[in-house]
């Protein structure tokens, strides 16, 4: 291990062992900025993505970086952690059912969209999953030790290639939106099919995770952002999607959480059915209000803000938006995070305007509702 990575575990280690009580402390939500997606890092830093997926120490030591910088420079709840996650990129998921992705230089992930399945409504041209061969999972296994065996026994390695995307999105992401959404009009048998073949795949994926790791099964989280009405309608979810929900539910024991960037609204009483559900996440484009009538006040809210708004908003205006949540959830439990999106030439001024955001969002909620 280099001295530099020894270093750099040293300051990792003692800045989480300093970091102040989490959020509950003193009674407000939690409030967090989200900059963890490849195109900020690479904004930001300029990280080479070719050697930071392929060069474990470059990794590991960027990565390192990466978490003392956000741990210094924003001061919210999103709390440095003494930890590494073993990770090649978003999506590893898409290449288990046999499609390719890629990381462009921007930090872009680059998505097959021409699989042959896209032209021939036929399952046999879909294999069954084996997690130790299929797609990625050779490199990710790799990976995953070559990180561990880096790192020494001096931080925890999680694994960070589970299968976390749904199977609406990989449906639509094997067939194109418009074919199956043609399927589900004129084929329903093979569109039910495919979409319980891509959760039973998952299944079949997380009982190789569970023995691989010695885990016992836990409540698994989903993202799948084609849950955005009015791409999708109510009574298609709960047709064709809420069955394959609850077969995920029966296997790892409860869901986690949702997500997706979508509109959820419409979808949220459907939703209520899977029991294990805690909560229920506010995209940028879900209503609040909606939502309170919606779900029940024993339910965690999480809001995710518009990324654009977050950084344009004049205090006022983020203050009165903010001020609206505060009001309207008050007997809630509930958390504010703040997506933010490339729209500043500047480094320092994408910085300022996400360190204001956050001096206004702890004013709002540090202080009595009014």
């Amino acid at each position: 291990m280099s001295d530099l990575l020894n270093r750099l575990i040293d300051e990792v280690i003692e800045a989480a062992g300093s970091a102040r009580p989490p959020y509950p402390a003193d009674g407000r939500p939690y409030i967090a900025v989200g900059i963890h997606d490849y195109t900020t890092q690479a904004f930001l830093f300029g990280l080479d993505f070719d050697r930071y997926f392929s060069d474990a120490e470059y990794y590991v030591e960027e990565t390192l970086k990466l978490k003392l910088w956000r741990h210094r420079a924003f001061r919210d709840d999103n709390l440095l952690t003494a930890d590494l996650s073993s990770s090649l990129g978003y999506y590893p998921e898409y290449t288990y059912l046999g499609m390719s992705v890629a990381v462009d230089a921007l930090g872009v992930a680059q998505l097959q969209a021409d699989h042959p399945l896209t032209r021939d409504p036929d399952l046999r041209l879909l294999a069954a999953v084996d997690f130790y061969a299929s797609g990625w999972m050779p490199r990710v296994l790799r990976w995953h030790d070559e990180i561990v065996e880096l790192i020494a026994g001096r931080l925890p390695v999680s694994f960070g290639m589970t299968w976390w995307r749904g199977p609406l999105d990989l449906a639509i992401q094997l067939r194109g939106y418009e074919a199956f959404m043609e399927d589900v009009a004129e084929r329903p048998a093979f569109a039910r099919d495919l979409l319980r073949f891509i959760t039973e795949q998952r299944c079949r994926w997380y009982e190789g995770y569970y023995r691989r790791f010695g885990l016992e099964h836990s409540p698994g989280a989903i993202g799948d952002d084609w849950l955005n009405v009015p791409f999708i309608s109510p009574d298609f979810f709960a047709e064709f999607v809420l069955p394959r929900y609850l077969e995920i539910e029966r296997f790892h024991g409860g869901i986690a959480w949702i997500h997706s960037c979508g509109n959820q609204g419409p979808l949220q009483p459907h939703m209520l059915k899977l029991e294990s559900l805690p909560g229920f996440e506010i995209s940028p484009w879900t209503d609040m209000r909606e939502t309170l009538r919606n779900v029940p006040p024993d339910k965690r809210l999480g809001f995710d803000l518009h990324p654009t708004e977050v950084l344009l908003d004049s205090p006022e205006a983020a203050r009165e938006k903010l001020r609206a949540i505060k009001c309207a959830c008050a007997s809630r439990t509930y958390s504010v995070q703040a997506g933010a999106a490339l729209l500043f030439d500047s480094r320092e001024e994408y910085i300022q305007k996400l360190l204001r955001w956050l001096e206004v969002a702890y004013g709002v909620f540090c202080t009595p509702v009014s």
